[in-house]
């Protein structure tokens, strides 16, 4: 079973108005397999697997018109104190810290930029089965209204270390929790001030080119066509045709 170490991703979830359109979306775009089953208040929950490992769930949001989302979990070690200090720092809490059967406590927050982050402190389930490895999570990054706020909030928070590296589109930040790389954080970009601060996820592929034309033709959008990264590596971002948003690279 993968360990994550404190202040490091280790589970997603997908909140679908559709389960089973975006069940076929997804597992048509990537060799995902999936086991469902029906949660305490009745609406289901599916696990998407690689090779059987766990890679990311899905759960119904139980009205069909309201648009998919995804969501993200960082592993800690205590919620109930991670809940507390992210509230001092300026945090709006969601869902206050509960208990998932024997899985684990979770709680969900808004950042002090308007952003939504889920923590984790692992029981039964510690997470994501598979990461960094074909068709599974490579990267998280968090596209924010105000760069150094989100900076401070989440060093403070988690402990994370920060590196900033420069790009031709301006700063990005990077960070570590320990040796680990955790997360980058950017700055939205002027052509998208309508754009609300949100954590993203990259899923690694083959081929971003390839992987395009599936999604398009699949009914998915493309928002950021590929778009190669200085020091190698290709990215895009795309839109599931229930309305989520996610990226995909290569070469990373």
């Amino acid at each position: 079973m993968k360990h994550y170490n404190e202040g490091t991703f280790c589970w997603a979830e997908l909140g679908s108005g559709n389960p089973a359109a975006s069940t076929g979306f997804y597992t048509a775009l990537f060799p995902w397999t999936t086991q469902s089953t029906t949660m305490e208040d009745g609406r289901s929950y599916t696990v998407f697997q690689s090779d059987e490992q766990d890679v990311a769930a899905m759960y119904s949001l139980g009205d069909t018109q309201l648009p998919s989302f995804w969501g993200c979990y960082i592993a800690v070690q205590d919620v109930g104190i991670a809940a507390e200090r992210a509230v001092s720092l300026g945090a709006e809490i969601i869902i206050a810290p509960r208990r998932i059967g024997d899985k684990g406590i979770m709680c969900a927050f808004r950042d002090p930029t308007g952003a939504m982050v889920a923590l984790w402190e692992a029981a039964e389930h510690r997470g994501s089965g598979v990461q960094h490895e074909l068709y599974s999570i490579d990267w998280h990054e968090l596209y924010t209204t105000d760069l150094d706020t989100a900076a401070h909030f989440y060093t403070e928070l988690l402990g994370w270390s920060m590196e900033e590296v420069p790009t031709p589109s301006g700063r990005y930040l990077q960070f570590k929790a320990g040796a680990d790389y955790a997360a980058g954080i950017k700055a939205i970009p002027q052509d998208m001030v309508n754009m609300s601060s949100g954590w993203g996820l990259y899923f690694k592929v083959p081929g971003c080119g390839e992987i395009i034309r599936q999604a398009v033709a699949l009914g998915g959008t493309v928002v950021i066509p590929p778009t190669p990264v200085p020091g190698g590596g290709t990215f895009a971002t795309l839109q599931d045709p229930q309305g989520a948003f996610f990226s995909i690279q290569q070469g990373f």
